[in-house]
């Protein structure tokens, strides 16, 4: 008597790693990502220390609520991914997927330490930035602890060297 491994039915999920539903959850991973890393680009980067903490409390709201979105998006993403590689470790597609989808988070890696960096930049002002924002209030802990732990953070060129070479 044959018995068969049990399978998981996570079609409640997304249908298949080939199913339109999957691609259109990645397509919006990255569209999130690019409006993150353009957000950066043209808000966060033109302020500094020497910001007024009312003009940061916004940008830092939302940049929080955008980096939870994606967070979240990808929270469902990557166990579903995972949930195929894990249990066959000869599904090709399951480690195409994988594999393409480590290399399209590497931007979010990065802007993730450009966040933290910022932050360490301006962290003299996140006790009146938290008080002027819901989003960075419900986050302070972890705004502050980022802010700490970017001391430790290397050149911004040298932490997207080692993103990539996280992926080897």
């Amino acid at each position: 008597m044959t018995i068969s491994a049990p399978r998981w039915d996570l079609s409640n999920v997304y249908p298949s790693l080939e199913s339109k539903e999957f691609k259109a959850a990645v397509a919006d991973y990255k569209k999130q990502v690019a409006a993150l890393e353009k957000f950066f680009k043209t808000k966060l980067s033109k302020t500094d220390a020497k910001t007024k903490a009312k003009e940061l409390a916004p940008l830092v709201g939302r940049a929080v609520d955008q980096i939870n979105k994606i967070q979240t998006l990808s929270a469902t993403i990557v166990p579903f991914i995972y949930s195929y590689v894990t249990t066959d470790s000869h599904d090709k597609v399951a480690m195409k997927t994988l594999s393409e989808f480590e290399q399209t988070s590497l931007p979010m890696d990065n802007l993730m330490t450009q966040f933290k960096a910022w932050l360490g930049k301006i962290a003299p002002k996140l006790e009146k930035i938290v008080a002027h924002n819901e989003s960075a209030n419900a986050h302070a802990f972890m705004l502050n602890e980022a802010a700490e732990q970017s001391k430790y953070l290397m050149s911004e060129a040298e932490e997207a060297i080692a993103a990539e070479l996280s992926l080897s």
